[in-house]
């Protein structure tokens, strides 16, 4: 009796109670969609709606009775008696004929909505007659129930999640045609959620809600099948005919103004008692819009060619087949109809919160929409967590019907109370279990990032050259991050160019392109340079398109500048992650903060270097190389192990440089150090003498050992061809390599480092007396 004042719409509500009562209470079908951040006044006009909601709710709960009533030929009949309210209390039954109340008869839901409105006040007892198997019975019943505050609860929570969607979505609207659908599909279904169900209203306003509802319909159907054509890219078709996307538009335009059509005429024109057209319309129209959704995101999966477009489409498939599986069980299982209307909507409730929240997923996680700066893991963390709160109270609140039916109402509620008091008291292990959860499922990059420090903390402490150090990070980078590829480019003093690194996995060419794209002159490096901080490919193309393109073109996903005291002395360039997810604004915030200890580290190296080295061979420096001799010949002496010394001298060097200049001297000079230091181990120590003199400490190293290397080294020098300038011929170059080994036969570590050094120079002048390009042992 709380349809008292919609004779009308009240056929369409009973004559099929599990579908109509939801449309009494509006249409159960109010889907997902994405709602939007957009104009003040439609969010003014949601919070508005919400407000008439619960003022709505709240005279329906002093008004409320707790039966639904089907206008038929044989009268107004009962066909719902809802549980625990006044027609239960009263005795009512489904099947009953209602006759009169407080004395006057009637036949029609119109004229019983002219006596309740005369008759019904709160708290007031109503007194009424029923027809029972064929006798009359009086009845006595007093309006009013609770208020339904877990149905508003559900409310409010679809409502803003809807809202949140939109928030998301709405950001990138101007961006993404995904995002402009969905911000459009979502106004319609927050308005619609928010819209009062109507209990006290007037027919004219319940009418137009209803009215709105099925247009409304219309317009999502258009919309959710043209976003699905979208996800995770164009359906091909829509690719060759671009204009076929507005046949969506007409078949929901053709399918809202049909079902409004036929409800007009239903709810004025036709007879009571005669055939639902409009029940089964809205079964069609239902069934195949889900069908239909379901068949094209499915094949969108299905041809997706990379891993991220997959599961982007996957996600919202996962969230739309809900909504699907409830559209068709609703309308062909025949057992829906005699369900608990509030059971009923409590179901609807779970399955309507599942879209927004998986939509929100696939956004997160596989990025949908490019939403880096606008999540972060706070948001997440809240945003499960009290999604989690809210399903399991909402199941508990749906499950105490069935309990009570079962065990009894007293038991029933004292069970349902001791498990919502154990939800309460696992609050807080619950959030953290979903914490570790959300870490572990949504944010793997920050193990990743907390296992990449450890590795380059520990591989940074263990490496004495920038070329060793920053291959290192290169592979690191890639391992932690499961990365395509990763590259770092090293400023060594603009004089001095760069140093590259690059881990495995990338093309050759692409390493020649990137160290091109990335040299201190490009443009790439000028930009990351003004703006002192990470950037994405995608958004580099709002510095610079061409520059962006080039660098997407190779490959490249995110670039890191790495400063040292507001000097920039490197990039850190990331290739695409292996899974095809977009790098979240969470690791690239990681990142950048990595980056500085990267720097750090780098110029640490480069001052150590500097100490260390040699500038124009890039060998020990004489004072280092000795002390590395003094160092080996105390751990020879202390375990008494040999010990081998070379003192190696470029044959003719002086002659070279007054012919052709000390520039191609140096020339010389670095590549015969180079060719050496790529044939020495790593224990061993070359290190520059001085002028054109080097000197070779070999550890652990026999007499046998060191002749077989200085050969090696020989031969490799000897072989080596230099173009002259200005010349047309090339020009070749030896060297003389004097070698002493020893194990010391006494405790002074001193002299015996001072014997072996005696020895190899000695050694080295008898090798250029006695011809040059040779070796002699001076043992």
């Amino acid at each position: 009796m709380h349809s008292a004042r919609r004779p009308r719409i009240r056929r369409l509500c009973v004559r099929l109670p599990g579908r109509q009562l939801r449309m009494s209470r509006l249409p159960l079908t109010r889907r997902r969609g994405g709602s939007i951040l957009v104009p003040t006044a439609i969010s003014l006009l949601v919070a508005a709606l919400l407000i008439w909601s619960v003022v709505d709710e709240w005279r329906f709960a002093q008004q409320r009775i707790g039966v639904a009533i089907d206008e038929t030929e044989q009268g107004l009949m009962i066909d719902v008696v809802e549980p625990d309210t006044p027609a239960a209390q009263a005795g009512l039954q489904v099947g009953d004929r209602l006759l009169s109340l407080e004395g006057n008869a009637f036949s029609t839901l119109s004229e019983l909505d002219e006596i309740l409105e005369r008759h019904q006040e709160p708290g007031k007892p109503l007194r009424g007659r029923i027809e029972r198997d064929g006798r009359t019975v009086d009845i006595e019943l007093t309006p009013g129930t609770a208020l339904d505050l877990a149905g508003l609860l559900a409310k409010f929570v679809l409502v803003a999640a809807y809202l949140g969607l939109a928030a998301l979505a709405g950001r990138y609207q101007k961006q993404d045609l995904r995002a402009r659908i969905l911000t459009i599909f979502v106004a319609l279904v927050a308005i619609e959620l928010a819209i009062p169900d109507g209990h006290t209203l007037g027919t004219l306003a319940i009418t137009a809600s209803v009215l709105f509802w099925l247009l409304s319909t219309g317009a999502q159907i258009g919309m959710e099948l043209h976003l699905v054509s979208l996800i995770p890219g164009r359906l091909p078709v829509l690719k060759r005919h671009p204009r076929l996307v507005w046949g969506y538009y007409a078949i929901g335009a053709g399918a809202g103004l049909g079902l409004t059509g036929l409800a007009v005429h239903q709810w004025y024109f036709a007879a009571p008692g005669g055939p639902d057209l409009l029940g089964v319309a809205e079964t069609t129209v239902f069934l195949t819009w889900a069908i239909s959704a379901v068949g094209i995101l499915s094949w969108q999966a299905w041809r997706a060619d990379s891993a991220r477009a997959t599961n982007q489409a996957l996600m919202v498939l996962a969230g739309l087949l809900p909504w699907a599986i409830y559209v068709i069980v609703s309308s062909l299982w025949s057992g829906w109809a005699g369900l608990d209307p509030d059971i009923a909507e409590q179901i609807e409730n779970i399955v309507l919160l599942i879209f927004p929240a998986t939509v929100f997923l696939a956004i997160f996680r596989y990025g949908l929409f490019d939403v880096e700066t606008l999540v972060r893991r706070g948001l997440v963390y809240g945003s499960v967590t009290v999604l989690v709160i809210v399903v399991l109270y909402t199941l508990l609140t749906t499950a105490l019907p069935l309990v009570e039916r079962q065990l009894g109402t007293q038991t029933g509620q004292w069970i349902i109370t001791a498990c919502a008091l154990l939800i309460g008291v696992l609050f807080r292990p619950l959030r953290h279990g979903i914490e570790r959860l959300v870490e572990r499922g949504f944010f793997p990059s920050r193990r990743a990032l907390r296992y990449l420090l450890i590795q380059v903390a520990r591989g940074l402490s263990t490496q004495n050259r920038l070329e060793s150090l920053i291959q290192q990070l290169a592979n690191d980078t890639r391992e932690a991050m499961d990365l395509s590829w990763s590259a770092v480019v090293a400023v060594d003093e603009p004089q001095k160019g760069l140093a590259t690194a690059f881990s495995e996995g990338i093309e050759p060419k692409q390493r020649d392109r990137l160290t091109w794209l990335l040299n201190e002159r490009s443009e790439a490096f000028e930009i990351l340079d003004r703006l002192r901080r990470p950037i994405t490919v995608n958004r580099l193309r709002r510095q610079n398109e061409q520059a962006a393109e080039d660098l997407s073109t190779a490959g490249a996903e995110v670039l890191l500048p790495l400063y040292f005291q507001r000097r920039m002395i490197g990039i850190l360039c990331l290739g695409r992650k292996l899974n095809g997810e977009l790098f979240r604004r969470e690791e690239i915030e990681l990142l950048d903060l990595f980056s500085h200890q990267i720097a750090t580290s780098l110029e640490n190296l480069r001052l150590f270097q500097d100490a260390t080295y040699e500038e124009l061979t890039g060998l020990l420096r004489r004072e280092v190389v000795l002390r590395q001799l003094d160092t080996e010949a105390a751990r020879a002496v202390r375990k008494n192990t040999p010990l081998s010394v070379c003192m190696i001298d470029l044959d003719h060097f002086k002659a070279v440089n007054d012919a052709h200049g000390h520039l191609f001297g140096d020339r010389i000079l670095a590549r015969v150090a180079e060719v050496m230091r790529e044939r020495v181990r790593a224990v061993d120590a070359l290190g520059r003498y001085g002028g054109e003199e080097f000197l070779l400490v070999l550890p652990d190293t026999d007499g046998e050992g060191a002749r077989k290397l200085a050969e090696e080294l020989r031969r490799a020098v000897a072989d080596l061809a230099f173009e002259v300038p200005d010349e047309s011929g090339t020009l070749g170059v030896t060297i003389s390599i004097g070698t002493a080994t020893g194990t010391s036969d006494d405790d002074d570590a001193d002299e015996f480092a001072a014997r072996l050094l005696r020895g190899a120079d000695n050694a080295v002048f008898q090798a250029k007396s006695s011809g040059r390009n040779r070796i002699v042992d001076g043992s």
